[in-house]
């Protein structure tokens, strides 16, 4: 639990969301823990609570559990994460919106190019079943998916893995807008 305390606090003081937007959670065992709906992640204590990963066993705590709970539920079932980050960092939504679901965003910088090889965009509303279904999806390959005009999901082994490939999105998202509007400005 201190762990997501920490790094939620991370994700709002290195700008990769604004205090109230994203969630984070950490899987222990057959349950998560998760941030609840509405929480500011700059200040979760008290703001986490545990919730089964099956969703065939009902828990009076999925009611005020992130409402991407499900979304967040079907990557721990798909995908060999134990850790997801989800933040509203600016480049990456913009560029997201730029790209559109479906697209595949290329880092340009060597650094980012080689931790995170591509980012896919997907698309589905926020909570929806389309969008659990497309991220877990593309995290299956994939250390990071943009859903478009909403955020980063990032995946880890640990929460600070998690963390490392949410910041590197924004940076690979940055400094490719930057390059591309510098380009086009030619």
């Amino acid at each position: 639990m201190e762990e997501l305390i920490k790094y939620g606090r991370k994700m709002v003081v290195s700008g990769l969301v604004d205090s109230h937007f994203g969630n984070v959670s950490k899987r222990v065992g057959d349950r998560m823990l998760i941030s609840t709906t509405g929480s500011m992640l700059d200040e979760l204590e008290g703001e986490i609570v545990s919730v089964p990963i099956d969703t065939a066993i009902p828990d009076e705590m999925d009611i005020i559990a992130s409402s991407e709970v499900n979304l967040h539920r079907r990557i721990y079932d798909e995908t060999s994460a134990l850790s997801i980050l989800h933040g509203h960092s600016r480049y990456a939504v913009a560029l997201s919106m730029i790209s559109g679901a479906g697209s595949l965003i290329v880092p340009r910088d060597s650094e980012s190019l080689y931790l995170l090889h591509e980012i896919p965009v997907v698309g589905g509303g926020v909570g929806s079943d389309e969008l659990a279904e497309s991220v877990a999806s593309a995290l299956k390959d994939n250390k990071a998916t943009i859903a478009e005009g909403h955020g980063t999901f990032a995946r880890g082994s640990t929460v600070d893995e998690a963390f490392v490939v949410l910041s590197s999105v924004e940076h690979a998202c940055c400094v490719k807008y930057l390059v591309d509007m510098w380009k086009n400005e030619l």
